[in-house]
């Protein structure tokens, strides 16, 4: 009697030991319960932007699709378009990417696919433009890169929008490898675009995009881009450039309006401003002129905006201005960019 005694009791004091010990963890799983459930209840009460399913002029932005959502909270706006850059050395398909891009909403996408290893601007443009062994244009032209290419194509076929593909872009500068051998340049463009078609990547449409080289005078500048043109039934869309580093590069909207006039003269094809930003003193003007600009121009069926980490900025040597501002911190640009997406969604 005394053992079945002793052993209720302890049975009895093992218990009380066990709740008393559970406790605190069923506080902390209620209260995470709770953080989580009034987290979500915050989610839901920010405003949350949808982009235009069908624009006039789309609008695309360089933020990762994990955050456009926050990019469009804070402009008021959402963007219709994601970009990014990518280059050959990492080998990889962007089958998250463009996943997570429809899961926001996104049906449309601009690569600046860059055939190279990356090399770190702070080494200068002379390191930046040495050519590169199984990336130069004539190893691309014989075949190097088709595995990958390939597998890369397959990757964009599987995206439900349309997906341009910005390839070794400003190929007329002097900073880039792919900027040497201009027909070997051509035969590189024109094997990529037949790889893509061979996979079945028929949502890819191909951005030949080039600098608006300010510094050069019109008829020089169009002469040197003309000698990479792949031929027309190779390119979809003309792109450019279009950034205002301020400094001794304070270039206004009017410098660039005779080149993209030019470049719709002369290939014939819609353009797209494939990466457009501007040094922060007068940014506000500066995006109110792009907007008036963009209304008399429908031929620009696209405009990326682009903030990230600038190659140009880090190669100057003179007087230059601020382009590392932020224009979700900005209300003033903030506003003058929303009214370019409204007016564009229209």
């Amino acid at each position: 009697m005394r053992l079945f005694a002793l052993n209720a009791l302890t049975c009895g004091a093992t218990v009380l030991l066990l709740a008393a010990l559970a406790l605190p963890a069923k506080r902390t799983l209620d209260g995470g319960a709770k953080f989580r459930a009034t987290a979500a209840a915050a989610e839901q009460r920010l405003p949350h932007y949808r982009p235009a399913e069908h624009p006039r002029r789309v609008f695309g932005v360089y933020v990762d699709p994990w955050h456009v959502d926050d990019w469009g909270r804070a402009i008021g706006a959402a963007p219709q378009a994601t970009a990014k850059f990518e280059s050959f050395s990492r080998q990889r398909t962007l089958d998250e990417y463009s996943a997570e891009s429809r899961r926001q909403g996104i049906r449309r996408m601009l690569v600046s696919w860059e055939p190279w290893t990356p090399v770190p601007a702070a080494l200068g443009v002379d390191a930046q433009a040495k050519q590169q062994p199984g990336f130069r244009s004539i190893d691309i032209a014989r075949g190097a890169q088709d595995r990958y290419i390939v597998r890369f194509a397959r990757s964009l076929a599987r995206f439900p929008g349309t997906v341009w593909l910005r390839y070794a872009h400003e190929m007329n500068g002097y900073w880039y490898p792919w900027s040497r051998d201009a027909q070997a340049y051509r035969w590189a463009w024109q094997r990529i675009v037949r790889l893509f078609g061979v996979a079945g990547a028929r949502n890819v449409r191909f951005v030949w995009s080039v600098n608006a080289n300010l510094y050069e005078p019109e008829a020089e500048w169009l002469r040197n881009a003309r000698r990479y043109w792949p031929g027309s039934s190779y390119v979809d869309a003309v792109g450019s450039t279009m950034i205002d580093f301020g400094g001794e590069k304070d270039y206004t909207v009017t410098r660039f309006v005779p080149r993209l006039r030019a470049l719709h003269k002369e290939f014939g094809k819609p353009l797209i401003l494939a990466e457009t930003n501007t040094e922060w003193h007068g940014r506000v003007a500066w995006l109110r002129d792009l907007r008036r600009m963009l209304r008399g121009m429908p031929w620009i069926r696209a405009v990326m905006w682009s903030q990230l980490p600038s190659r140009g900025k880090a190669h100057r040597t003179g007087a230059a201005g601020i382009v590392d501002w932020d224009v979700q911190r900005d209300p003033p640009a903030a506003a003058e960019l929303r009214r370019i997406i409204e007016e564009g969604a229209r």
